[in-house]
This record gives C-alpha cells, sequence and structure tokens, in this order.
C-alpha cells in the first residue's frame, strides 16, 4: 500500500474474500490444481487493511500489474476504488473476454462493474513505455508473463524508487541476482508466459535497475523491510 495524502493506493488486489469463499467458480479449476493456494482468510486484502487499522474506504484507487486470479480478485472487496490498469491488459477482457485467454482470466472477479482507468503507455521511464499515475505511483511495461503486465514505480523521499514487478519475476533473491530458480518453478514461468521474447527482455531490464540500486520486489515473495509496514 502506499500513501497519498490521506488516502491510500493498493498495488495489485490479491486474492478477495469471495475467492474464497467460492473458489471453483472464481479462480478455476486449473488455477486450483496448478497453484495450491492456501485460500487464508487473513489474506485478502480488505483483511489486512483492517488489520492496520486503516478505513478500507480510505482505499481510494487500486493499481493492476495484471488480471490473473491472484491479482485481482481482492477489487471486488474495494467497489469504490478506481482501477488503474494498462490499456493491453483491458483489451484482452472488454467488451469481452479474448478467446485465448478463458482458462486463465474470470470474468466473475470483475463482475460488479469496477471504474476501471486503464491507461496508454504514452511516457518513458528509464527506456521503457510508462505512464505516471501522481505524483508517487507509474505504471511501466513489463510485458512477457502476459500481454499488457506492467511494473509499478514507486518513488520514495530520499531513497532509490522501488520497483514491484508483478509476475515478471517470482523469486527476485535468486533470479535477479544470478541464481537458477527451481526447476518447477520454472516450468510454471515457462507454462504461463505468453511471449518469452519479451519476458527475458523484462527481466533483463529489472536486472539493471538492481546494479543501478534500486529496490525491486514481486508479487510472490514477501520483502524483509516491506513486511508489516505502511
Amino acid at each position: 500500500m502506499v500513501q497519498t495524502g490521506k488516502y491510500w493506493t493498493l498495488v495489485d488486489a490479491g486474492l478477495g474474500s469471495a475467492d474464497l469463499r467460492n473458489p471453483r467458480d472464481r479462480l478455476g479449476d486449473t488455477f486450483l490444481r496448478r497453484v495450491r493456494p492456501a485460500l487464508n482468510p487473513a489474506e485478502p486484502a480488505i483483511t489486512q487493511v483492517q488489520a492496520l487499522g486503516i478505513d478500507p474506504h480510505d482505499v481510494r484507487s487500486i493499481v493492476l500489474t495484471h488480471h490473473d486470479v491472484d491479482h485481482v480478485g481482492g477489487i471486488a472487496d474495494f467497489p469504490w476504488a478506481s482501477v488503474y490498469v494498462s490499456r493491453a491488459q483491458i483489451d484482452l477482457i472488454i467488451p469481452a473476454l479474448r478467446k485465448d485467454m478463458v482458462r486463465r482470466l474470470h470474468p466473475v472477479q470483475w463482475s460488479h462493474t469496477p471504474h476501471w482507468k486503464p491507461v496508454t503507455l504514452s511516457e518513458t521511464w528509464r527506456s521503457r513505455p510508462s505512464f505516471r499515475l501522481n505524483d508517487s505511483l507509474s505504471l511501466v511495461a513489463l510485458d512477457g508473463h502476459i500481454e499488457g503486465h506492467c511494473a509499478v514505480v514507486i518513488d520514495r523521499e530520499n531513497e532509490p524508487p522501488l520497483i514491484h514487478a508483478g509476475d515478471a519475476v517470482m523469486d527476485v533473491k535468486i533470479e535477479l541476482f544470478g541464481g537458477r530458480a527451481p526447476l518447477g518453478l520454472r516450468a510454471f514461468q515457462h507454462m504461463t508466459r505468453t511471449d518469452a521474447r519479451a519476458w527475458r527482455e523484462s527481466r533483463s531490464w529489472l536486472k539493471e535497475c538492481v546494479e543501478d540500486g534500486i529496490d525491486v520486489i514481486c508479487a510472490h515473495e514477501p520483502h524483509p523491510r516491506l513486511s508489516g509496514a505502511r
């Protein structure tokens, strides 16, 4: 979460409370079989927001890296929030879900008619297409995992920016610091990516950012400096 004034922005929404109540319809058998999510009732963002003592209605915006089921389901718990996403991601689902995405994306997760705010990446950040959402946040193209996948860049006072890389990597310590991911993780990444060349280019770009002293986190790995912190 990122605070802007007295309000908050959520970066990715994770699984929502409705996903835990009805996982088969909202997440799909393929996701449940391959990922085997814990479906922990403490996991939904709205539960964690409340645990921090924050009024959920103060979460006024959500920025999505992409629409995979484990990133988007939580938007239903914040129906009042504006949901920012790349134009390329919106084109996969509106006006109708593209046929090649039927098994991967599940429109029931956004059947509540969210306040979509699609953005065109008409600017540039470190040589990649980008769009600045406000003084603190930018969406930056990070293709490969799925069309329109983006990183979220968070500007920080007196520190280098922080990059939330979504699913471009799934283990920062191993994948961006010269290690080799376990076979199972590599197989999953190869199975879910939609453009191998773009995926490799995105990861090379992230490695360059790390070499330049920029912190990178990803969606599926807790960051020790940020865990439990606002």
